[in-house]
């Protein structure tokens, strides 16, 4: 198990026994880094377009999008995530610390010049000189993406918001490793840390080329094209006839209007019979719910 999560659960476990406890400095800490969050979540601008170390590795069509001023979709609710996950990162920083980890730097600004371009970003925190990106995760994302049934590989695969090149550039800006994502689950408060691998020189080189590729498209200002294609859906493993969105298209804030309103529908999965079945994009529905089951 990695040392860092030993030592985390040590002292959580201490202070649900009313062992550990924690210095008025570190709450002080806590109690300044929420109001921070505060007022970059409710006061700050939100859709401005900038090139950051937290932007370039996202697909490149989304950039774009955002590039030409095309506003993200938001519900009501967007900006208590945004805010829980500031909070949750907030009270990581001053766990830790009171856990007996020695964190060099936190909430540092870094820049780096990458195709000709100066990029900006804040990392979260370096230990042992190793940069760690803090993260916080659905109860499914904490286990199947970051956790057991996910990892490194996992994120590298369907990496719809640029996790890799963020934790990558954040690195070489301080010529220093990525040691990878610490995570907690927002709902249970259980943590995770998932590692890079020990030879990570490939993965490294794909970051930073993938974002060398998104700033020069960017700057190029090549036309837009959409970088992913709807796919067949599948119920219990048999093809229905509909298409949806994949993962990255599900998760992004412009699917709407890079799909079209008029053809994207956001509907209840036509298969399922279940009472609360779950909701899906989809681009063709070609095999619809029957009308008896709509009216039940």
């Amino acid at each position: 198990m990695n040392w860092l999560l030993v030592r985390i659960q040590s002292y959580l476990l201490g202070a649900s026994r009313g062992e550990s406890k924690i210095s008025p400095e570190l709450v002080k800490e806590f109690q300044e880094l929420c109001g921070k969050a505060l007022d970059r979540q409710f006061n700050q601008k939100r859709d401005d377009w900038r090139l950051r170390m937290s932007e370039v590795g996202k697909p490149l069509c989304q950039q774009k999008l955002k590039k030409k001023g095309v506003k993200q979709e938001y519900e009501y609710n967007a900006v208590m995530r945004f805010i829980i996950g500031d909070l949750i990162e907030a009270l990581a920083i001053v766990i830790m610390k009171a856990a007996g980890i020695k964190i060099q730097e936190s909430q540092k600004k870094v820049s780096m010049k990458i195709a000709n371009i100066d990029l900006q970003g804040t990392y979260d925190v370096k230990i042992e000189d190793k940069i760690y990106d803090i993260k916080s995760a659905s109860p499914y994302a904490f286990e199947h993406k970051f956790g057991d049934d996910g990892g490194f590989k996992s994120i590298v695969e369907e990496d719809a918001f640029g996790y890799l090149s963020q934790g990558y550039l954040y690195s070489e800006s301080e010529n220093k490793k990525f040691g990878g994502w610490i995570v907690i689950n927002k709902s249970t408060g259980e943590w995770l840390v998932t590692e890079t691998p020990t030879e990570d020189e490939q993965w490294k080189n794909l970051a930073i080329n993938l974002a060398k590729e998104n700033l020069t498209a960017l700057d190029k200002g090549k036309p837009f094209r959409r970088c992913f294609s709807d796919i067949e859906e599948t119920f219990r493993k048999i093809p229905t006839g509909n298409k949806i969105l994949g993962i990255v298209c599900s998760f992004c804030p412009y699917k709407f209007p890079c799909w079209g309103e008029d053809k994207l529908q956001y509907l209840p999965q036509q298969q399922s019979k279940g009472k609360n079945p779950k909701w899906v994009y989809y681009t063709e529905v070609n095999n619809p719910r029957k009308t008896n089951e709509n009216t039940k």
